[in-house]
């Protein structure tokens, strides 16, 4: 992303959220247009509107990816990209997320990753897991999964811990268990 003085000539970006305030919430100038809805929802006014769409740590939050993903594509321009990054459902942080009481969730995200709790939203999971991902890419022309292992930073005032789970997702990784992945970052070509 480019502020607004360093985008090249002709470049539009806006913002899509189901909740205007995080749209408002954005520096000025982030985006040149604002539209609040639901992205699993199609808007038939941004078919074909789209050479790059970027969702970063989005798609865990949404009940349904595969609609997600399917308005994305009727959202690009033939040759369109997306970029996607998004949290695992099979993490070791995913799995404790979506067993703990919400209350308790957000408490302890707020105070180990050191986040306001009004920042801290419902996660679904719904296939964020590389083989259901690579599954919803088949529709398009070209896709490319990478798996992260990235969820030590959970436990950085834990350092044993820590350490553990440092040769735990060594373990995973090596031993190619992508649907156990911390995140994953998906380039998907209409």
């Amino acid at each position: 992303m480019f502020p607004p003085d360093e985008r090249p000539a002709g470049v539009t970006y806006v913002g899509l959220d189901v909740v205007r305030s995080e749209l408002d919430a954005a520096p000025t100038g982030s985006y040149d247009e604002k539209v609040a809805a639901d992205v699993t929802k199609p808007l038939a006014s941004l078919e074909r509107q789209f050479d790059l769409i970027v969702s970063w740590q989005v798609f865990e939050h949404l009940r349904s990816v595969p609609a997600a993903l399917e308005n994305f594509h009727a959202y690009l321009r033939p040759g369109g990209y997306a970029i996607v990054c998004l949290s695992g459902r099979n993490s070791l942080f995913g799995i404790l997320n979506m067993l703990l009481p919400r209350r308790l969730g957000v408490g302890l995200v707020a105070r180990v990753m050191r986040r306001d709790p009004e920042t801290v939203f419902p996660a679904y999971y719904n296939h964020c897991y590389w083989s259901a991902l690579d599954k919803l890419g088949r529709p398009w022309s070209s896709v490319e999964i990478e798996a992260k292992w990235a969820g030590a930073g959970y436990f950085r005032s834990l350092v044993h811990v820590q350490a553990a789970y440092i040769l735990y997702e060594e373990w995973a990784a090596a031993s190619g268990r992508n649907n156990l992945a911390t995140h994953y970052f998906l380039q998907l070509r209409k």
